[in-house]
């Protein structure tokens, strides 16, 4: 499906000339939403280089979002064929193939992207003269990724209680939720460790009315994460590294059942993702080290070893974990901060059991499911529940690993473990938990 780019310097949104996608084969056309002025303010353009990046992962992400899933010609994957000028061809062309890859990989679609020259590029996309207040001077030792989660909020707090100071970074597409999560976060850590500078940057897509059925998966918006706060790392310096906070089990997320193998199972974080992105940057010239803090640990670890645990505690409750955030029409408590019974509310769960936090409130409680029913939940819980039944070993985790994306050999052990100990934490919650049902369809005794 090719989808056209058109860019009108002389129409501004938000300080940034207005983008339309238009896929004709489909009748379908939205707007970048991309809160430019925002971003400016804070970071100004590092290089024309991390520009053009900024400018590719915000049309990757609306095209994402334009075209549903269920136009793919199996109602999954799908076909982007992609224009976009840039003002380094050179360098571009170099990373094609590895982009392209990259990106099937982290959507499970086919990407097909071309580059075209447009020396002054960055110039002619911003409006710097319409922008009252520039640049801040941010003093940071890293870049770290915000989102709202408990992952992030974790990583926030081990980098500080090591004496050193982060620049937050958190992305929202529309709406308060994420915004509002990140902000009340923002609040706590201020209080306990002072002034802390939080960039939130809105980028999404405007449709019209009558066109509504965006794609929900976001599935690109990790690469999108991932290039804003490489923009506010650059703009910073070459030697400032970029934190993506993120437990191992949900990071590796190995697929739970063989229907679920590929992009099915999210990969945010994924070993073999963030390589790829390594090498692309690498290729393009930008030096800033891309790292996961927390690849090693499940989430109770990463919840049990936090550096700070009294103000992590006060926090928690203000997080979000959910990936059913924006679909509470069919919680039975619709005025929960998550589902409950998505992957990772389940996996918040276990790890919050481990500490002896865990009694917040959840859209549907374990108690109350029924794996019986079709239509009362989504296929997670049903699909996790058969993987800790067939108690996979060490080396059944390592296959499905390998199978699941590349991971390097020499930490596949050690990748499996992860996997093996995340499981058990969840064993754990559900034997404490869950009723007799659920136990036993997990091959749980009490």
């Amino acid at each position: 499906m090719k989808i056209d780019i058109n860019i009108n310097p002389s129409e501004a949104v938000n300080d940034f000339a207005k983008v339309t996608l238009h896929c004709e084969a489909l009748k379908l056309k939205g707007t970048l939403d991309l809160n430019f002025s925002t971003l400016y303010t804070h970071c100004q353009i590092p290089n024309p280089i991390i520009f053009d990046f900024l400018f590719l992962a915000s049309t990757v992400y609306c095209a994402d979002r334009l075209i549903p899933h269920t136009k793919g010609n199996d109602r999954w994957g799908r076909t982007f064929e992609l224009c976009l000028p840039v003002s380094d061809y050179e360098k571009w062309f170099s990373v094609t193939e590895s982009l392209q890859s990259c990106l099937s990989f982290l959507t499970g679609d086919d990407w097909k992207i071309q580059f075209k020259s447009l020396p002054g590029f960055s110039d002619m996309m911003h409006c710097p003269e319409r922008i009252k207040e520039h640049g801040k001077s941010i003093n940071a030792d890293a870049v770290c990724l915000f989102s709202g989660g408990l992952d992030s909020l974790i990583g926030a707090i081990d980098y500080m209680e090591s004496g050193k100071r982060p620049f937050l970074v958190g992305h929202y597409a529309s709406g308060s939720g994420p915004k509002s999560d990140q902000e009340n976060l923002h609040e706590i850590l201020e209080k306990e460790y002072g002034s802390l500078n939080l960039l939130q940057v809105r980028v999404g897509l405007k449709t019209t009315s009558d066109q509504d059925d965006q794609e929900k998966t976001y599935r690109s918006r990790s690469f999108l994460f991932i290039v804003l706060g490489m923009y506010a790392a650059q703009s910073i310096g070459e030697q400032i590294p970029l934190l993506i906070p993120e437990n191992g089990t949900i990071a590796l997320n190995p697929p739970l059942t063989p229907s679920r193998q590929g992009s099915c199972s999210t990969r945010t974080a994924h070993p073999f993702f963030l390589n790829m992105l390594r090498e692309i940057l690498d290729k393009l010239g930008i030096e800033n080290i891309l790292c996961n803090p927390l690849q090693f640990k499940t989430k109770g670890e990463c919840v049990d070893s936090c550096q700070n645990k009294n103000i992590l505690r006060d926090a928690v409750p203000i997080s979000v974990s959910c990936a059913k955030v924006g679909h509470n029409y069919w919680w039975p408590d619709s005025g929960a901060n998550g589902c409950g019974i998505c992957i990772p509310c389940i996996y918040r769960q276990a790890a919050l059991f481990k500490v002896g936090w865990d009694d917040e409130r959840y859209g549907r409680k374990i108690c109350d499911v029924d794996l019986d029913a079709d239509k009362d939940y989504p296929d997670d819980f049903r699909a996790l529940v058969s993987f800790l039944h067939h108690k996979h070993g060490n080396q059944d985790i390592s296959k499905l690993l390998l199978a699941n994306g590349d991971v390097e050999l020499t930490d596949l052990e050690k990748y499996a473990a992860i996997v093996e100990r995340g499981m058990e934490e969840v064993r754990d919650w559900i034997r404490a938990k869950g009723p007799d049902k659920i136990k036993h369809r997990a091959g749980i005794v009490s």
